[in-house]
């Protein structure tokens, strides 16, 4: 039978319900029955509690579309989210199917935006359809001294590989990491800028570094995640002015910002401008 006739029928439907997490080639795959379903050479985990959601609802308004998921406290997933959120976002697509068919509809496509612990063994996850980061406000480059873009991104043109530093930390507290190959950059040198370390399947988890002082970062967010001895990469920030801009990077063809602007603004009033 196919998935609409199971559907239609009054005693022959078996509906199952697939949620697919990602990150990058990372996967954590449920489904909502009482044993492994396989979809696609993918395995479906069935979860001892379950899982469940309150339903799609479409509103049209972003916020009152909110996708909750309803699961236990342990789902790996979810514990991405314990202290600080991951760097990278966690998509999520729907699937239903019913139980002894190949053919699954895509329900919901979209992506994980908190999750929080109600209960000690019971999670709540809740995420964003596709269509609500369609409705966020864009960025918009302003008219302003300081540079609008962002370090290494394509319209910076910076090379991020030619400014990495890799180390191994020696020493963590909550908040700051400190290596001894990080010393012999002058203070200031990894302020704004981010480390990284590998998670597994070429993917990395990032930290902002908020402060960096000798051998010692500072990082947003804390620590979690990092143990002594473990590998990481660091990279260097930029404070956006045009000094730094060409001489820490010798990138001020590409700075994105007007140094020369004046300093008497065109609304305070003044008829004389």
């Amino acid at each position: 039978m196919s998935f609409d006739s199971r559907e239609r029928s009054l005693a022959d439907g078996q509906p199952i319900r697939l949620y697919q997490f990602s990150r990058g080639v990372l996967r954590w795959a449920y489904n909502s029955s009482d044993r492994d379903i396989t979809h696609n050479n993918q395995v479906f985990k069935t979860l001892r509690g379950g899982i469940s959601d309150g339903g799609i609802r479409q509103t049209g308004v972003a916020s009152a579309d909110n996708f909750v998921i309803t699961a236990p406290a342990d789902i790996e997933v979810a514990q991405l989210f314990r202290g600080m959120p991951p760097s990278a976002e966690i998509n999520l697509r729907v699937f239903d199917l019913h139980y002894g068919e190949t053919d699954a509809v895509n329900r919901f496509v979209g992506s994980i935006s908190s999750v929080r612990w109600p209960s000690l063994d019971t999670c709540s996850i809740t995420c964003n359809d596709i269509e609500s980061s369609m409705q966020r406000p864009g960025l918009t480059d302003t008219f302003s001294r300081s540079c609008t873009t962002t370090l290494y991104s394509i319209k910076c043109k910076v090379n991020r590989d030619l400014y990495r530093v890799e180390t191994f930390l020696q020493s963590l507290t909550g908040l700051v990491i400190s290596s001894g190959g990080l010393a012999s950059y002058p203070d200031g040198w990894f302020s704004s800028g981010y480390v990284e370390w590998a998670i597994g399947s070429g993917e990395y988890e990032r930290r902002h570094i908020e402060v960096h002082i000798g051998s010692q970062l500072q990082l947003l967010g804390g620590t979690s995640g990092l143990a002594a001895g473990q590998a990481v990469r660091v990279y260097p920030g930029c404070d956006f002015l045009d000094t730094t801009c060409d001489g820490k990077y010798d990138n001020l063809p590409n700075f994105r910002g007007d140094r020369h602007l004046d300093g008497k603004s065109p609304f305070d009033g003044d008829q004389v401008f």
